[in-house]
Parts: structure tokens; sequence; C-alpha cells
């Protein structure tokens, strides 16, 4: 069975209609195959396909991941036996830095303008002079879940039952026994919530604390860390800001001059493309900008995550890795495990992975090379938009595999024959695309032999499961500790 999830999109993915698209934001053209007489042709004009959607970092709809091309049903013979994954909560209206930064101060300006007719005189700022903001309420709707967002995340439980169906069976049956997890914030709890509900099985939801003194036993471990700083990749963020929003401030002024086009103006219109489209399932602001200053917005995003996200998804990936390892039910006493938490966690499970990493296959270029600040690297690994829309997630598998074989050289070293006789392998998906670990992708469709991914961990583990020295968490703190210890069985 392939997986798909598809259903998320829900109608809020369709291409948007706009009064004036541009030839790339139509629904024709993007869907238009480059045919003639049923015949494939080379490219031709008028059927270049983009999507918007798909190139706004943490601010998209759900959408599947392209990965690398990998079958995500499992491979011939194989069984899928456990699965954890951690998923980041679902549509929200806004987060209150975006909106404080760059949305609100925008609406407050355009709200304050008199001149409004002048928009009029351009196709792409038209809709303009008659734009009213889909956030109505700051106090109930800023961090909180859209109603899109509690469909989309009923939809993803639909999805999980029909891909895991033995995994939610194998539970005991009792009411409440099976768990879900989630990190204390409403987006997060509501998430969760609706997702139990797509469920239908009267499972528990655990809400996970997420204080500053919570250490790695956590679902948000960036607030735990004094260490950590989510500003770190604003300064390389800002500086590709600064160069590929001038032309665009420039454009905008000549079309409306006392309007006073600023940086945080155009970086407010492309997020409330995304922002509008999972309130109200449409905006006009993503076809106001040229696919080319879309990849521009995408690029800043990856910057600011690429510099500033480090390895503290290390101790989930130590759980799972555990989780996926016991072969008893005393401590985990299920096959399935499913936690809610921020954007912030997915792509730190990634790093903690060590992939979506440029220079994984090049060990002796210099990571930070990779990501210029002047210029897009249009051939990078790490790209947000297919990392962390709402309802991104990282899932990790283990496989059961009959008659399995090992790449030899690969597994070297790795325990491989006592693997390739208990025929256990690990593959990780990321929004439903299977992602091979570069230093052991030894197992059927590029999985990894249990006992090469749990090598592969500690190595991982060595390098960076300090957790509590690298984040300089003093002896104050009562729950001071590298290990994540939530799912343990009550």
């Amino acid at each position: 069975m392939r997986r798909s999830f598809v259903a998320l999109y829900l109608t809020s993915t369709l291409l948007l209609a706009s009064a004036t698209p541009r030839a790339w934001y139509n629904e024709d053209s993007i869907m238009r195959p480059n045919e003639v007489a049923g015949i494939r042709v080379p490219h031709r004009p008028g059927g270049y396909k983009f999507n918007v959607l798909e190139h706004l970092a943490g601010i998209a709809p759900y959408f599947d991941s392209p990965g690398v091309q990998l079958d995500p049903s499992p491979p011939d013979g194989c069984s899928v036996t456990k699965a954890t994954y951690i998923v980041r909560h679902s549509n929200i209206y806004a987060n209150d830095f975006d909106y404080e930064t760059y949305l609100s101060p925008f609406l407050e300006k355009l709200a304050n303008y008199t001149n409004k007719p002048a928009f009029k005189t351009s196709p792409d700022l038209a809709f303009l002079a008659s734009y009213s903001s889909p956030i109505t309420n700051e106090t109930e709707q800023i961090e909180k879940m859209t109603p899109s967002g509690g469909d989309a995340a009923a939809a993803f439980a639909g999805v999980i039952q029909s891909t895991y169906p033995n995994l939610l069976n194998s539970t005991t049956s009792q009411a409440g026994a099976f768990r879900v997890w989630a990190a204390s914030a409403s987006r997060d709890v509501d998430t969760a919530s609706s997702f139990i509900s797509g469920l239908g099985n009267n499972a528990t939801l655990v809400t996970v604390n997420e204080g500053e003194n919570d250490s790695a036993d956590s679902l948000t471990p960036h607030t735990a860390c004094p260490a950590f700083d989510a500003s770190m990749g604003s300064v390389q963020s800002g500086a590709w800001q600064q160069t590929y929003t001038a032309p665009l401030i420039e454009r905008f002024n000549a079309v409306a001059p006392g309007f006073n086009f600023t940086l945080t103006d155009i970086v407010g219109m492309q997020q409330f493309c995304g922002y509008d489209t999972v309130i109200r399932n449409q905006s006009d602001f993503c076809a106001a900008f040229t696919a080319d200053e879309w990849l521009s917005f995408e690029y800043a995003n990856d910057l600011m995550y690429f510099y500033s996200i480090g390895w503290l998804g290390l101790p989930w990936v130590r759980s799972a890795l555990d989780i996926l390892s016991a072969n008893d039910t005393q401590t985990f006493n299920q096959t399935l495990y499913m936690s809610f938490t921020h954007r912030e966690e997915p792509p730190l499970v990634l790093t903690a992975l060590g992939l979506f990493n440029n220079s994984a296959y090049y060990p002796a270029l210099d990571v930070n090379s990779t990501m210029p600040t002047d210029r897009i690297n249009h051939r990078r690994a790490w790209r947000t938009s297919e990392i962390l829309p709402f309802l991104g997630h990282v899932g990790i598998e283990r496989l059961q595999c009959a008659n399995a074989t090992l790449d030899d050289a690969a597994s070297a070293g790795q325990g491989a024959e006592d693997v390739d006789q208990d025929g256990a392998f690990v593959r990780v998906l990321v929004n439903g695309a299977p992602i091979p670990i570069p230093e052991c992708q030894d197992g059927p469709g590029e999985s990894c032999a249990l006992s090469g991914f749990a090598a592969y961990i500690a190595q991982r583990v060595a390098k960076y499961g300090d957790f509590i020295g690298a984040c300089g968490i003093n002896d104050t703190v009562a729950n001071r500790t590298d290990l994540l210890s939530i799912y343990n069985a009550q």
C-alpha cells in the first residue's frame, strides 16, 4: 500500500484563484502536461509548473515531501512492526513572532493608508485596496489552531490508521490504553485532540510540560536549553532579505509611493500567503510575487533554520532507538507512538539524525559554505519547506524483513550477521518520504540494519549526547537529564 498524505491538503492546497493570476499561478498551467497528441514532448512555453504553497517553509498547509523518490511502501518481504513519530502542530492563525514583527505592523500601516485606490494600478497589489485581515481577535487567535487545522489533524489520523492498522490494534483494547503525547501549548494539545478524535479509539492524551526546567525530558528541548538561541540565524537570513527585498520595495513603492514599503512589509505580505490560506482557504498575496521571489523567501527561511538549529533532537532519537529495539512490553507497551510539538522539533530531530545535510557526502567541505547569504544555493539538501509545513513529521519505523540481505561493504563491523538473522531494519520517513541515512543504507529499500542504526546513533551520542553540559543546565535544576523518558509504560 502506498502511503499518501494528500488528504491533508483538504481544499486549502488547491491552487488559489486570483483575478489576475501569474502564468505559473494558474491551475491549468500547473496541471496541463507537456503533451502533443498524447505524446510527451520537451518543455513548451506556458508549461512551467510552480506551486507556491510548497515553498513557504514553516507557513504552509501540509504536503508530502518529494524525498529522494524511494517507494514509501514497505519493501517487498518487509512489514512494519513498530513506529514512532514526532509531528509539528497543525495549521495556526499565526505565531506570535511573525505577527508582532511582520504581520501586525503591515496591517496597521495598511489600515492607516489613505490612498488605497493607488493599489488598483497594479495587478499584483490591486487586492490591497479592499483587503481585510483574517485575524480579527489577537487574544483568541494568535498561536491558536485554525478550523482547517483540526480537520487536517483528523485527516492525518485516518492516514495513520490506514498505514498502521496492525500497530494500532496491537495495543491493549481497554479504553484509553493507546496513548498520544503532546507538548503543553494549546496548539499542540488541540492538534493532538483532533488527531485522537480522528482515530476514534478513545486514546488517552498525555500532556508533556514544556517548562525551562524540564531538561531533555520534554517534547520541546529547545525551551529547556539556555544555550539555544532561535535568533542565531537572523543575521544570515537578514542579509539575504536585504538583498532580495530591495527590488520589491522599489517596485511596490512605485505603485504606492506614500505607503513606504519596507523589508518587514514585504516579508509580512509573503507570510500572509500561507496564513491566509490556512485561515480562508485562499490568498491573493500568493499571486503578488514571482516564482523567483518566492524562492528567495524560502531561502531566507532556510538560512534562519540552518544557522540556528542544532542537535537538540537527539534525546528523542535515542528514545526512538530504545522503542524500536525493545522486544518486550514492560517498558514500551505500544507499537506505535505519536507525539505533537512545535515547529522547531522536526528539524532538530533531522539534524540529530544527520539528514538533509548539505555536506553529508563531502566530509572535507565546510558546511557553512553551502549556505551563502548573497545568493541562493539551489542544489542544497536543507530545504525547510520539505521539512516543516503544518503537520510536518518525522517517523522512524522498525521493519521486519524475511530473507533480507545486506550490503556487506556497508554493514561491515556493525553486527550485520546477527541483524541479518533477525531481519530487523530501520528507516526514516519525512512527510511520507523515506530518507536514507547516508552512513547506513544497507538494507531493503535503502533501510538501515537495526544494529547498524544503533551503532550510528551511538556515534552521534558520543559527539552530541551531553545535553546538560552543552546547554549549560546548572545543578539547581532538579530534572537534569540527557534522556527522554516520557514514553515509559506507566
